[in-house]
């Protein structure tokens, strides 16, 4: 028997007011469908969380291009992001804006909407970002059918909160459209990893659970992590603070070699490899 997928917001405990940030991939949910001969849309999940927190909470889905390089055209109102089926029928929605940010924007619908698709931060992961907003508003993030490591990007805000040494700020300037249509040239700033570091939430996800942040649920055979990310906060500034961030990254000479060797032949116009086409966990 196929889901009926208007009951997950409330089988999950979305309600009126609530902020969350829905993620997921839906390849295999989509094969279900298919294998039944039935229609799969992931405009009814869209619909359904939407509905659910109705017009005074907000629904935000990450709606990323953080392939994108410095130089690259980016268009707010028609570049396709690289999060998924979810993330490019948010776009497609009438019922959804998206923010304007090149590398990490989200599509947005309900109470947060003005705020963040008129904001001007340029950072990623900035006080008024998507992330800002989520902190303020106690949000949590909905995941469905994803590893920690392919969702929690929050975790780059909470970085970025505490000015980790393995981070710094990096200018990227994009041939920028708005939501007018007005082209022109602009910087934008993302709080890149030093070479040799790299994401790893292993650790984190126990921490989380332990500490009451961190739920998993089975829904009709599909796999969800519920965030909260007030607490999910305090335990990664906590871990980074008093533990070295050790349950949220790790440095290895190795990866140090091979991060110096990619950005040789980005010199030479080279982009080697692929951006992971879910999370932005290891944005450059």
């Amino acid at each position: 028997m196929l889901p009926d997928l208007r009951t997950w917001p409330l089988r999950l405990g979305a309600s009126p007011g609530d902020t969350v940030q829905l993620m997921a991939d839906l390849t295999r949910l989509s094969l279900r469908f298919r294998r039944e001969n039935a229609t799969f849309s992931p405009d009814l999940l869209l619909d359904a969380f939407a509905s659910a927190v109705g017009p005074n909470g907000s629904v935000l889905v990450p709606t990323y291009t953080f392939d994108l390089e410095d130089g690259d055209v980016f268009d707010v109102r028609s570049t396709r992001s690289i999060s998924g089926i979810l993330a490019n029928a948010a776009l497609a929605s009438a019922r959804f804006h998206r923010t304007p940010h090149p590398l990490h924007s989200f599509a947005v619908a309900g109470a947060a909407t003005e705020d963040l698709v008129t904001n001007a931060e340029q950072g990623s992961f900035g006080p008024a970002s998507p992330f800002g907003y989520l902190h303020r508003h106690k949000g949590r993030l909905i995941a469905l059918d994803l590893r920690l490591d392919d969702a929690l990007t929050y975790v780059h805000y909470v970085e970025e909160c505490v000015e980790v040494s393995y981070r710094k700020h990096r200018e990227a300037r994009f041939q920028y459209t708005d939501k007018d249509g007005k082209r022109s040239g602009r910087r934008w700033s993302i709080y890149a990893k030093r070479p040799g570091h790299h994401m790893r939430f292993t650790a984190l996800s126990g921490l989380l659970a332990e500490g009451g942040a961190l739920v998993e649920h089975t829904l009709d055979g599909v796999k969800v992590l519920v965030v909260d990310l007030e607490k999910a906060h305090a335990i990664i500034e906590q871990d980074i603070r008093t533990n070295d961030a050790r349950s949220i990254h790790q440095f290895r000479w190795k990866w140090w070699v091979r991060d110096m060797l990619k950005a040789l032949l980005r010199t030479f116009g080279i982009r080697p490899g692929q951006a992971r086409t879910i999370h932005a966990a290891d944005p450059r």
